[in-house]
C-alpha cells in the first residue's frame, strides 16, 4: 500500500505541468498577431492617404485644360432624294355594299303571320323574280327598287309605286313604264308569280281561279300555268331565281299575246291603259306584303335570322347587295385626314383577299353624320344609301356605303370600294392609304437637318471640306425622322453632307443653332 500511492501522485503532477505550458504558449501567439495586424492596419491607412493627397495635386495647367470646353464636333447626315411617302395602315371586314332586312306582314284573308317556308338559303345567291321567304303560304317575291311597297296595288292605279314596278319587270317582261297599272303590268305580275310557283292574286270580281275577291290571292300554288295545266307549288325558284316565265307555251310579255317567247319589246307609252270592268284576272292586285324591294340585284343572303314556324312579325332573312366593300373603323383624327385626301391619292389592299389590288374610298362615316356620310364621288357606281326593300314594312338592316352599324354605336368608319371579284362576307382585309408623297424633284434629309430661325426660315447646312455654308429651303413635310424639302438655292445636291448636330458652336457661324434647330417644324405637320 505504501508503495502503490507515490506513484499515483507523481504521474499526476507529470500530467499538470505540460498542459498549461502550452496555454501559456498559445496566448503569446495571439498577442504577437494582434499587433502585427494593427501594423498592417497603419501602413495601409498611411499608403491612402499619400495617394489622396498625391491624386489631389494638380497644376495651373491642368486645371485650365480639365475646364475648357471640348474641342467642335458634328454628328452629319446625307442628301438623298428618296420620295418620302406617308401612309394609314388599316384593317377592316369584307362585306356587301348595300343590306336590307326583309320583315314579314301577315298577308290578307290569314289569321296569323307565319313564316311557312325559306328556300333562300345563307350565301344564295338571288336575283330579280326570287322568293325570299313564304309567309302564311304567300310568296316574298324579290324585285329591284329604290323604296319599299307601301300599299296593295290594284288595277288601274297610278302612282310612282307603280312606275318602281313597271322599271322591275321591264327587263323580265317588256313592261312599259307609265305609271299606270294597266293591262301589260297585270300579265307581267301574273307571269312573275306563275315562274316563282305560286298563283296571282285576282282583283275584284270572280276570279279564274276560283278565289275570292280581293283576298283571292291568299291561296296557295297550283293557279293556272299559261299554257294549261297546273302550276308548281309555290317555296321555290323554279327558274333558277330569273323571275322569267318558263318558256313551254311561248307566251310574250305584251298584255297576253303570243309571242315570240321571253321579254318583247316594251309597248309605247299608253299601251297599258287601266282594264276594262269584268271578270277578276290574275296579276290584277299585288299585295303589298308579297314584294320585297332592294337597291341592286342580284343579292346574296348574308343571314336567314327565322325559322319555319316562327311568327312573321320580325326579321326573316338579311340579304346584302351592291357589290363588295370593306368596311374599317377610324380614330377622329384618322377620319380627319381621308377627309382631305388629295383625288389622285393611291389606296392599296395589302393581306386578305383583295391582296395587292388598287380600290378607292367610298364614303366617310362619322357619328354626327346620321345615315349621309361623307361621299367623296369616287364610289365607283356604288349606291350611297340601301333601299328599305322589305315585305311590306321595310327595316334596313345597314344603310349601305353612306351609313352603316358603325356609326350607330358611335364609330368613325370608312368604307372602301374595291377592284375585281367578290370576296367572301366577314374577310378580314388590310388597306394602306397614301396620305401624302414628296414630289418629284423634291430631297430628303433627316428632320435634324433643319435649322429654322425665329422668323421662321428654314436652312440646312452643308459641309465640305471643313467649310460650312448655308442653305435655303422649303419644308414640304415630315415623317418618321425625315423632311421632304425644297431648295431654293440649287447649290443643294444628292449626297451631299448636311450637319445635324454640332457641339463648340453654331451652324456656319449663326447664331443658336446647337441641337439641330427645330426638326423641321415650319413645314413639317406630324410626327
Amino acid at each position: 500500500m505504501s508503495l502503490e500511492h507515490p506513484d499515483e501522485t507523481q504521474v499526476e503532477t507529470q500530467v499538470d505541468r505540460p498542459s498549461g505550458g502550452r496555454a501559456e504558449g498559445a496566448r503569446r501567439r495571439s498577442r504577437r498577431g494582434l499587433v502585427v495586424a494593427a501594423a498592417a492596419v497603419v501602413l495601409f491607412g498611411s499608403s491612402g492617404s499619400v495617394w489622396w493627397i498625391a491624386s489631389q495635386a494638380r497644376t495651373p495647367e491642368q486645371r485650365a485644360s480639365n475646364a475648357a470646353a471640348p474641342p467642335p464636333s458634328q454628328i452629319t447626315g446625307k442628301v438623298s432624294d428618296q420620295q418620302l411617302v406617308e401612309r394609314m395602315e388599316l384593317t377592316g371586314k369584307v362585306e356587301t355594299a348595300s343590306r336590307t332586312t326583309i320583315t314579314g306582314v301577315q298577308p290578307q284573308g290569314t289569321s296569323r303571320a307565319v313564316v311557312t317556308a325559306l328556300p333562300a338559303a345563307a350565301g344564295k345567291s338571288l336575283k330579280a323574280g326570287a322568293v325570299v321567304a313564304e309567309v302564311s303560304g304567300r310568296p316574298v317575291l324579290l324585285l329591284p327598287g329604290r323604296f319599299p311597297a307601301y300599299r296593295d296595288l290594284k288595277a288601274g292605279d297610278k302612282g310612282p309605286d307603280v312606275q318602281q314596278l313597271q322599271r322591275a319587270l321591264q327587263p323580265l317582261y317588256g313592261t312599259a313604264v307609265n305609271g299606270t297599272y294597266g293591262p301589260a303590268t297585270v300579265e307581267a305580275v301574273r307571269k312573275l308569280y306563275v315562274a316563282a310557283g305560286y298563283e296571282a292574286p285576282a282583283g275584284q270580281g270572280q276570279s279564274t281561279t276560283g278565289g275570292g275577291g280581293a283576298t283571292s290571292g291568299t291561296a296557295r300554288g297550283g293557279g293556272a300555268s299559261p299554257g294549261g295545266g297546273t302550276a308548281p307549288r309555290g317555296g321555290a325558284e323554279t327558274d333558277g331565281g330569273t323571275g322569267a316565265a318558263p318558256g313551254t307555251n311561248g307566251t310574250g310579255g305584251t298584255g297576253g299575246t303570243n309571242g315570240t317567247g321571253g321579254a318583247s319589246a316594251p309597248p309605247g307609252r299608253g299601251a297599258d291603259t287601266p282594264p276594262a270592268g269584268g271578270p277578276a284576272k290574275p296579276g290584277e292586285v299585288l299585295p303589298a306584303a308579297e314584294v320585297a324591294y332592294v337597291s341592286a340585284l342580284p343579292a346574296t343572303v348574308v343571314q336567314v335570322a327565322a325559322a319555319i314556324g316562327d311568327a312573321a312579325d320580325k326579321p326573316l332573312v338579311v340579304l346584302g347587295s351592291g357589290g363588295r366593300q370593306v368596311r374599317a373603323a377610324l380614330s377622329a383624327d384618322q377620319r380627319t385626314r381621308l377627309r382631305d385626301l388629295p383625288a389622285d391619292a393611291v389606296i392599296r389592299f395589302g393581306t386578305g383577299p383583295y391582296e395587292g389590288r388598287e380600290g378607292t374610298l367610298g364614303s366617310l362615316n362619322s357619328p354626327s353624320d346620321g345615315k349621309s356620310g361623307d361621299q367623296q364621288g369616287k364610289s365607283g357606281g356604288q349606291d350611297d344609301a340601301a333601299t328599305a326593300g322589305t315585305a311590306g314594312a321595310a327595316a334596313s338592316a345597314g344603310a349601305g356605303a353612306g351609313s352603316g352599324p358603325g356609326t350607330a354605336g358611335g364609330q368613325h368608319e370608312a368604307l372602301f370600294v374595291p377592284s375585281g371579284a367578290e370576296a367572301k362576307e366577314g374577310s378580314a382585309q388590310q388597306i394602306s392609304v397614301e396620305l401624302r408623297r414628296s414630289p418629284k424633284g423634291a430631297l430628303t434629309v433627316p428632320v435634324s437637318a433643319v435649322w429654322t430661325d425665329l422668323g421662321g426660315s428654314s436652312t440646312v447646312t452643308v459641309t465640305e471640306g471643313g467649310k460650312e455654308r448655308n442653305i435655303p429651303v422649303e419644308v414640304l413635310f415630315t415623317h418618321e425622322g425625315l423632311s421632304a424639302v425644297h431648295a431654293l438655292d440649287e447649290n443643294l445636291a444628292v449626297g451631299q453632307t448636311v450637319v445635324l448636330v454640332r457641339r463648340g458652336g453654331p451652324a456656319g457661324g449663326d447664331s443658336g443653332g446647337s441641337g439641330g434647330g427645330s426638326g423641321g417644324t415650319s413645314g413639317g405637320t406630324d410626327d
